[in-house]
Parts: structure tokens; sequence; C-alpha cells
């Protein structure tokens, strides 16, 4: 995603953290926009549809509707529907992503990933999770994934910030280093 799109999506997710606050729904808006991303993440299409310049706004907005009515909350989707307007429906799907994570931040959450070949045992967890919690004064949501192409070793996001102690990526540094001499 382009640089400038993903500032924008910020602006229009911090816009929204604000009347959610303003109108006391700001669990409820969160559950919304997770909501609203599983929607676009399913349907490609909706995308599609409302870049289109040819659909007419008064269908765009009544397939909004049609779809959201009855599972978000109506100033959620009354702010939707004004994103349409303005002709920014196609970016839906990266607002409501980056409102998952402007929300977070609001409330302290830190997410923190851990990568490794294979899964964690409770001893390791907890490892992992008392040495994110040195690197952060946030709260954490800890995930974990397993991915056995990493071969061994660990990958750590914290936020936007990643640390690759994994097999592979060793091995790429040391061939690209041997590649080199």
């Amino acid at each position: 995603m382009p640089q400038n799109s993903h500032i924008l999506y910020k602006r229009y997710a911090r816009a929204l953290l604000s009347l959610a606050q303003e109108n006391n729904i700001l669990e409820r808006s969160y559950e919304d926009m997770k909501r609203v991303q599983a929607v676009f993440r399913e349907n490609q299409q909706l995308k599609v549809v409302l870049k289109s310049p040819v659909i007419r706004l008064s269908k765009k907005n009544s397939i909004l509707e049609h779809i959201f009515h009855r599972s978000i909350h109506p100033l959620m989707l009354r702010y939707m529907l004004l994103v349409v307007k303005k002709q920014r429906g196609h970016m839906l799907d990266g607002i409501s992503g980056a409102y998952l994570l402007v929300y977070k931040q609001y409330l302290g959450i830190e997410r923190v990933e851990l990568t490794t070949a294979v899964p964690l045992d409770d001893r390791l967890r907890s490892r992992a999770l008392a040495a994110a919690a040195r690197l952060t004064p946030c709260q954490i949501e800890f995930e974990e994934a397993v991915d056995p192409g990493i071969i061994g070793g660990f990958i750590l996001r914290l936020g936007d910030k990643e640390y690759n102690a994994s097999v592979k990526h060793r091995f790429a540094r040391l061939k690209k280093h041997l590649a080199i001499h």
C-alpha cells in the first residue's frame, strides 16, 4: 500500500475514533470495524464496486446498507456512507484496518507477534512474554505463529519493528556475505 494511502487511512480512522468517543460507542466501534474488515477480506469485489465511477452513489449506498444495516451501529454506517459520498469508498477496507490499530494505540495496547519454526511450550511462551514486556510499556496483545520455513530461531514483531533471529535469515545473510567475497 502506498505511504500516502496509509496516512489517509489513519486520518479517517482517527476521525472515526473521535466520533465513537463522543458518542460513547468506543468498544462497539472496534467490534464493528473488525466486522467491516472481515467483510472486505471475504469479498474483494466490494472494493471494486465502491471504486467504480460507473456505479451510482445511490447503488453503492444501498449495497453498504444491505450488508451492514443490522450488523453495525447506525453511526458507523453513516460514517461509511459519508466516506462513499466523498468518493473514497474503496478506502473503507484500509480505514477499517487502520481503525483497529488506532483504537489499540489509544488504549495502550501493543501487538507482539512471535513466529517460530515449532509451536512454543509454556516455558518458552512465558519467557517470550517477559522479553516482550521489557521492550514496551504498553499492554501486550501476544500472538504466536508457526512457520517451519524459518528452520529454527524466531522472528519477533513489536508494532512496526521486527527482530529476525531465524536460521533462514542467518543463512541468507551468510550466503550474501560469501557471494560478495
